[in-house]
């Protein structure tokens, strides 16, 4: 059985008992839904230097001293299993996991190209030059 976290009397009914705990549930729910709408809102903030961060640090292994040093104190001091370095595999995986991102990026690049493309020969067609 739980035992209750907070000091209730022990002569409430088991009505009383589960609207209290209702009400100590919806607290904390709003409390996590305040929270986790400020996390949300910081990454949409700051999505694109927290993306350029975590590829950065996956790209170019080779960083700060000082951050090199935290990582292999930090290694070393959780027992964690070794890193290996970073092989072909790894970043034709990191690619192919970016492709869906660089369609949507390239897309409206595309389109723009084509449709000047288009306009260009289509003006040329119906309004040729005289020479």
């Amino acid at each position: 059985m739980r035992q209750q976290t907070t000091n209730l009397p022990q002569t409430l009914t088991p009505l009383e008992r589960l609207l209290h705990e209702k009400q100590r549930v919806t607290v904390e729910c709003e409390l996590r839904k305040i929270k986790l709408n400020a996390d949300c809102a910081y990454i949409q903030a700051h999505a694109g230097s927290l993306l350029l961060s975590g590829l950065s640090s996956l790209l170019f292994l080779g960083g700060n001293k000082k951050q090199e040093a935290k990582a292999t104190a930090d290694r070393t001091a959780t027992a964690a299993a070794t890193t290996q370095p970073l092989g072909w595999g790894d970043f034709l995986a990191i690619g192919k996991s970016l492709l869906p991102v660089a369609w949507e990026v390239a897309q409206p690049l595309i389109m723009t190209w084509g449709i000047k493309k288009v306009r260009k020969w289509f003006s040329r067609l119906l309004f040729p030059k005289k020479r």
